[in-house]
């Protein structure tokens, strides 16, 4: 039974009476999008906000999660506790190198298949797969600052989620504990009739909201960048609007009119000026009348309608206004700038990108799947995203690689560990240094030859037992 199986009812759980604790509740919160407004003249009306989110959401997206089996023994759980922390600021030096080690140490890489956690996450529902499930849902978070799940159990209280269902943020409604200023009672999906949801199947994922009413409970739910935006929103649409009037009044900047001759000014039918038209036209415009000497027969004067200078000024507002929405959703404007971008300021901005928005983003819903969604399997298990996955850290491993080249006093397995792959054990437990390396000891030994043993030894013309002349270098025979 799915989510939109159950419209007519007036509650998803017969057990939870949610209708009637809320009968008596006045002031039921809807999301901040004054109906809508900011879905359909923000993602829906404006081109810079739609090709961000969709950037964001399909970059977001595009990292694998998995379910993985958590190591046993006390050590795990610090190092996952380890992990979880550094993961959120790989953009530090080092943390990312820090981060992999710990992860490696706080649970297996063997990859839980099969289980119906793992089936769910990977497939979860019968519309979508992972990655548009997850576009979904992170495009939601991006624009609205909120991204709300509903799990599906089949009419069995407390069971386990059979499939996962991205609400529209827009239309739910939550209705808010009125003895609890943090609290709430349960959600309604405001379509058709309505449809009530028990708080336990809802995961609500939002950002911190700092305008706090203990009346409207606004604080409950997630702050909308377009909403602190909003005064951007207007201006892009505004340029936008002008944009396009100027582009469909985009005829001729200019108009003659007769030049008064004393204080008489010539006077024309409308045939007389559709021929003067006409006769401008076809004898002065155009390609084939370039450098053609033509004869008016009264006096004109021009009347200048172009506006170049506010064209100008439009085309830096529309500019201005794609590099506030980049700082608002925490994009990098060099992707998006094709004048000054270049190949290495676009390979460094993709991972400032992923190091400072993406991948903090992806650890948020870590936290939350993992609170929410796992203990209704009673699995001793961790939802996680492969952050060795993402191609834009792969850099960062290849510096790992070269700091572990050098570390002799590591053994094999542990450098295997810290790059992520099982240990071997046997000869990969030991520790292996250049053979060319000496002591320190012998390189500060002193090697010269005292002046007593040469004269004791002779010259360093070496004669030998029988007292036979040798011959120095100049080839001249030298006595004993």
């Amino acid at each position: 039974m799915g989510l939109f199986d159950i419209f007519n009812r007036k509650s998803l759980d017969p057990t939870l009476n949610l209708s009637t604790n809320l009968r008596g509740i006045n002031g039921a919160l809807l999301q901040n999008y004054e109906n809508g407004k900011f879905v359909n003249e923000g993602y829906l009306g404006n081109a810079d906000v739609y090709a961000i989110v969709t950037f964001l959401a399909r970059k977001a997206a595009s990292v694998p999660w998995y379910v993985y089996k958590l190591n046993e023994g006390e050590k795990s759980r610090t190092s996952l506790m380890k992990y979880k922390q550094l993961s959120r600021g790989i953009a530090y030096k080092g943390a990312f190198e820090r981060a992999v080690i710990e992860r490696k140490n706080a649970y297996s890489e063997n990859i839980v298949m099969g289980s119906p956690l793992a089936r769910l996450l990977e497939r979860p529902n019968g519309e979508q797969a992972q990655d548009q499930f997850l576009e979904n849902l992170f495009g939601y978070r991006f624009l609205s600052g909120e991204g709300d799940m509903y799990g599906n159990d089949g009419g069995v209280s407390g069971g386990k989620f059979v499939e996962l269902n991205v609400l529209p943020t827009q239309f739910l409604e939550i209705y808010p504990d009125p003895k609890n200023l943090y609290g709430l009672l349960g959600y309604k999906l405001m379509v058709g009739q309505g449809i009530e949801l028990p708080k336990d199947k809802v995961c609500q994922w939002k950002t911190w909201n700092p305008d706090f009413n203990d009346v409207t409970r606004s604080h409950m739910r997630g702050l909308s960048p377009l909403r602190a935006a909003y005064k951007t929103l207007r201006m892009s649409n505004n340029a936008y609007d002008a944009a396009a009037m100027m582009t469909l009044n985009g005829g001729a900047k200019g108009a003659i009119v007769p030049k008064p001759i004393g204080t008489s000014v010539a006077q024309f039918t409308v045939e007389q000026a559709q021929i003067i038209k006409r006769a401008v036209n076809d004898d002065i415009n155009g390609v084939d009348n370039k450098g053609r000497v033509n004869v008016l027969q009264t006096p004109w004067d021009y009347l200048n309608f172009g506006l170049s200078s506010v064209d100008m000024e439009l085309m830096k507002t529309l500019q201005m206004s794609l590099h506030q929405w980049c700082r608002v959703f925490g994009m990098p404007a060099v992707l998006f700038d094709t004048d000054t971008s270049s190949y290495n300021n676009y390979q460094n901005a993709m991972r400032d990108l992923m190091t400072n928005t993406i991948v903090p983003m992806c650890c948020s819903l870590r936290d939350e799947l993992n609170k929410w969604l796992v203990p209704r399997f009673g699995e001793d298990v961790f939802i996680d995203f492969d952050i060795t996955a993402l191609p834009e850290l792969q850099q960062d491993l290849e510096k790992m690689s070269r700091i572990l080249r050098d570390a002799n006093w590591l053994t094999m397995d542990e450098k295997r560990v810290a790059m992520n792959y099982e240990e071997r054990g046997g000869a990969y437990d030991s520790a292996y240094v250049n053979s060319s390396l000496l002591p320190i000891n012998q390189v500060m030994m002193d090697l010269t030859v005292p002046n007593d043993t040469i004269d004791n030894n002779g010259s360093g013309d070496m004669d030998d037992s029988n007292g036979e002349v040798s011959e120095d270098t100049n080839g001249e025979n030298v006595p004993d």
